[in-house]
């Protein structure tokens, strides 16, 4: 003749596990490896294994014999009860404190609010703005070149080419846009920059002379 077996398993917390049977109920702590069980028809049993070998070695202590009119295993079912209940009690008493500690700890430090940091706008560098061109009453008619120049032309049917040495004062012309000098020297001309020359030089000391 067969029989009807009740059993299941409700997991409390990480660790422990509430066996739940028809005639009577344990609680068993621990994991793979080791766990040890409180209650139950067999009394306290601790079981040490090594997990994937098959092998594990269980010990039972305060065994206790089931009564016929099953009252031991009922008085045993309400002891379990009782003792899951402080289980739970004491597992929710935890988390509340560690909630109302994480909460009081954020409440004494208070967020610091970021300051804005002002980023300093980089000042531009100040342009010496050029002097005004002389007037051109003072435009000296000769110049001294400031570096030697090469001079090439055609003379009496030739290519001529010869290079004037820097300290020669010749005669000159500024161009329109007063970028450039030409200088001429006999049937040669040249086109050169006018830093290569003293024009403003003599310009300035032609102005300074005039107003006084």
């Amino acid at each position: 003749m067969g029989f009807f077996r009740f059993r299941r398993s409700f997991k409390i917390a990480p660790g422990i596990r509430w066996n739940l049977g028809k005639r009577s109920s344990s609680i068993s702590f621990g994991g793979k490896g080791f766990h040890y069980t409180v209650g139950g028809p067999r009394g306290s049993r601790t079981t040490v294994g090594i997990p994937g070998t098959g092998l594990s070695y269980t010990e039972t202590s305060g065994h206790s014999s089931r009564s016929p009119d099953g009252n031991t295993g009922c008085a045993g079912c309400l002891g379990q009860i009782i003792l899951f209940i402080l289980i739970v009690g004491g597992i929710s008493m935890c988390t509340r404190s560690e909630k109302d500690t994480a909460a009081a700890k954020s409440k004494a430090s208070p967020t610091a609010t970021p300051q804005a940091t002002q980023s300093a706008t980089p000042t531009p560098a100040a342009t010496a703005t050029p002097p005004p061109f002389p007037e051109s009453r003072f435009w000296p008619k000769k110049v001294r070149l400031l570096k030697p120049v090469e001079f090439s032309g055609s003379v009496s049917g030739g290519t001529v080419h010869t290079t004037v040495s820097a300290g020669t004062i010749l005669p000159a012309n500024i161009s329109q846009d007063h970028q450039s000098v030409e200088v001429r020297m006999n049937d040669l001309m040249a086109t050169i920059p006018l830093a290569y020359t003293d024009f403003l030089k003599r310009a300035a000391l032609k102005k300074s002379r005039a107003e006084n």
